[in-house]
């Protein structure tokens, strides 16, 4: 069966930084393979596009230009917050806001995960950006199965393990 819209899909791969050679982001193996929903918006839509057509059996490998991974970086994603707004929450504390570290960061408007990048006696500058945003991704892989989709699985917009467990 070929990959198209509304068919589970179950794959290993490797995906790496720019290229075969380049920093390896990700895995999933044949021990534990990625399984998903064409079409449900879980993917990155032109990891999807790359695969259609494809079936049971056949490798692949392909490259996802920045723009259509993670988008470009955006430098006004990059803020500078106060120190004093982490006063009040929780698990955060002077260790935790230094250079390096991931926080999340919650206003009245949104929730934001970011990496800080820098700190000084009263704030520190946190990257917004998605981690790999301005990276080419180079995708390797191996489709193990491809199957037409149940009807509660099209309904529920997500696939339901062979072993019955259904997630949301």
């Amino acid at each position: 069966m070929e990959i198209a819209e509304n068919t589970v899909v179950t794959l290993s791969y490797h995906v790496r930084k720019d290229d075969e050679q380049g920093e390896l982001v990700d895995y999933s193996g044949q021990d534990y393979p990625l399984r998903f929903l064409i079409g449900a918006g879980k993917m990155l839509p032109y990891f999807e596009n790359q695969l259609m057509g494809r079936t049971n059996n056949e490798n692949f490998s392909f490259k996802l230009p920045a723009e259509y991974a993670y988008g470009k970086r955006d430098e006004s994603l990059i803020k500078d917050l106060p120190l004093e707004d982490f006063k009040e929450h929780e698990g955060y504390t002077d260790e935790t806001l230094q250079p390096g570290e991931f926080i999340r960061y919650e206003n009245t408007e949104e929730s934001q995960s970011g990496k800080i990048i820098q700190r000084d006696k009263k704030s520190i500058k946190v990257d917004f950006n998605h981690p790999l945003a301005g990276k080419d991704l180079f995708f390797k892989g191996h489709i193990i199965s491809v199957r037409k989709a149940s009807f509660e699985e099209i309904e529920r917009q997500h696939h339901i393990e062979p072993d019955g467990i259904r997630f949301q």
